[in-house]
Formats: C-alpha cells, structure tokens, sequence
C-alpha cells in the first residue's frame, strides 16, 4: 500500500513538473529565432576544387519547400525533397570573378546531418589568385531576416561574410594554390 502511494505521488511529482516545465518553456519555444544559412568554402589541393557546403537548418528547409509549392508529403529528408532544396541553391547563389567571369559550382550531393541539411558543392578553383564575388538571394523570398553567412575557411585566418536582403553581395580573396596543393 505504501509502495503504491509513493509510486503514485512520484507520478503526480512528475506530472506536476512537466507541467510546469510546460508553462516556462511555452515562451522560449514559441521565441523567434533567427533565420541562418551557413556555407563554408574550402580548397581541396588535391583536386584544385572549391569544396562548398550550405548548412540548413530542417525547419527552414521545410518551409523552403512549401514557400516553392512542393507537395506536402516531400520532406527535406527525402531525395526529392533535398533534390529541390539544392537546385534552389544552384539558382540563388552566384559565383564569379571580380573582372565576371561566371563560376559554376556543380551539386554532388546532399544529406541530413543532424538539425541541418547539407547541399555540397565543388568547382575549379580559378587559375590566378585574384578577387571572387558571391551573391545569393538564397532564402529571402521565406523570411524577411534570411541571413546567409559565409565562412572562407581557406583564408587565414577564416574570413566570415554575411549576405542579407540588404548586403547580397560580397567579395574576397581567391586562394593561391602552389604547385605542391598549398
């Protein structure tokens, strides 16, 4: 009999404390949070490549998905779901020389990894180390506070950009690449 009120009161304790942890975090959930894309960019010396990925975070994929009139049962974690996720980062995000010459990165994959899906990129690194430019609108058109932030790993130390409704476009440093890939 014991056994059982203790049980039972350790039941209501429970209870009692998710409801309460309820009512505390109703505000903290409901909170806005911010709207960031990250894309870092590295150099394979082996290859010559850019190595480009954008992290996203699932919810905002999601709404990504709804915003471009995706059916409801394509979800970012299915292959058509992060097909069309990447193609939207082909086709907001663009590369160039700062003379203009078009830099077009070519999708190789994309997967979740944790709260984030990932869209992976490579191009050619341009043969002369000289200024690149990079525009993206990625995001813009679902929330009026899209940050997309950029992270040049390559640059030493790593140069961090961010590109906004009202800063599209940003420049840096194209890496040099030697001819033993440093």
């Amino acid at each position: 009999m014991i056994r059982g009120f203790v049980t039972r009161r350790r039941g209501l304790l429970a209870a009692a404390a998710l409801a309460f942890a309820g009512v505390i975090a109703a505000p903290v959930v409901d909170a806005h949070r911010s709207h960031v894309t990250l894309t870092r960019v590295s150099v394979n010396p082996r290859s010559g490549l850019f190595e480009i990925v954008h992290a996203i975070h699932y919810h905002d994929a999601l709404r990504l998905l709804a915003v471009l009139g995706v059916r409801d049962d394509i979800q970012p974690s299915s292959i058509e779901g992060r097909a069309r996720i990447a193609l939207e980062v082909e086709k907001t995000f663009r590369w160039s020389t700062a003379d203009g010459t078009v830099l077009s990165p070519v999708t190789v994959g994309a997967e979740l990894e944790g709260d984030n899906l990932l869209v992976y990129q490579e191009m050619p690194v341009p043969a002369a180390s000289r200024r690149l430019t990079v525009e993206s609108s990625f995001m813009q058109n679902v929330f009026a506070d899209q940050v997309n932030r950029l992270l040049v790993e390559y640059a030493s130390p790593a140069k961090a950009l961010q590109l906004s409704r009202s800063k599209r476009r940003a420049e840096f440093e194209g890496p040099s690449l030697t001819k033993n890939g440093g």
